[in-house]
């Protein structure tokens, strides 16, 4: 039996290679809308991390101020500068505080934390400029004052004659001056300042919310934030919410923290996101 194969024809070939290619176009559609989403989405997350990550690095370091104390240094619009408390102990015995020019104190290890024990990186160092309460009449608080001084010796290995606690001697030479006879008692609170300014630095092309130390360079700590100027903002109030340009008379600042992203999101527009809040000073 003889018989003859029967192939497609050129309308059958047509046919069937523009439903594979609807098919394909189809699916190549659904992936790239899908791969837009994904992008967006990772776009709009990593845009709120950064903002909130921002946030919280200035709520933790803004809240302690004192603007009515003078912590508040420079303030504009996208930048802040304050004095920062950093380094805390107590007095627990007056080495010869009031004699002579080059008063002393014992202050207690323990309270500076496991890294701050024998003279760590954080234990009191030559050369910081640290505030001492002084209690002066201890019947009244109108004349308790925090006397600032610069620590000019530390000398580790002392103990505490009260309870033999492990102890550190600092010294501030040449600055008996500021120390008054019966000023600073037993239990007196010592703590080390510097100054940190707060802004915007750039880093491989992208904005970052910035931290510099004294006069150091400005370290990048979270972002990347909006360019252009605007992914960094600070407004100053007063007491009851105004507007105010006296450092002396913040009572709120109010921060907005701003990212942008060339991703467009599911309706065309760019990915962005931002955080408004509100801290309040010590006074």
């Amino acid at each position: 039996m003889s018989g003859k194969s029967r192939g497609f024809t050129l309308v059958e070939i047509l046919v069937v290679t523009i439903l594979g290619a609807l098919v394909v176009g189809a699916a190549l559609q659904v992936l790239i809308t899908n791969r837009r989403a994904y992008t967006a989405q990772s776009a709009t997350i990593s845009g709120q991390q950064s903002t909130r990550m921002a946030v919280e690095v200035l709520f933790a370091e803004l809240r302690e101020i004192s603007p009515s104390g003078g912590d508040i240094l420079e303030m504009s619009s996208d930048s802040l500068r304050v004095r920062l408390m950093r380094k805390f102990s107590i007095v627990c015995e007056q080495d010869d505080l009031f004699l002579g020019l080059s008063p002393r104190m014992l202050v207690v290890d323990s309270l500076f934390g496991a890294l701050m024990l024998m003279g760590g990186a954080n234990a009191f160092q030559a050369g910081d400029s640290v505030f001492i309460f002084a209690d002066n009449d201890e019947d009244i608080d109108t004349d308790d004052v925090w006397i600032p001084a610069e620590v000019t010796q530390v000398s580790t290995g002392f103990a505490c004659p009260q309870d033999g606690q492990a102890a550190t001697e600092v010294s501030f030479d040449a600055q008996g001056s500021l120390f008054t006879a019966d000023s600073i008692g037993i239990g007196a609170p010592v703590r080390s300042y510097g100054a940190y300014t707060f802004g915007t630095t750039t880093l491989n092309g992208d904005v970052y919310l910035g931290r510099r130390e004294g006069g150091g360079r400005m370290i990048p700590v979270t972002g990347p934030l909006e360019a252009g100027g605007s992914g960094l903002e600070f407004i100053y109030r007063d007491s009851v919410g105004t507007v105010t340009t006296d450092p002396l008379g913040v009572s709120q600042i109010e921060v907005v923290v701003r990212t942008g992203s060339e991703v467009l999101g599911p309706l065309g527009r760019m990915v962005q996101d931002s955080v408004r809040v509100w801290i309040h000073t010590r006074g």
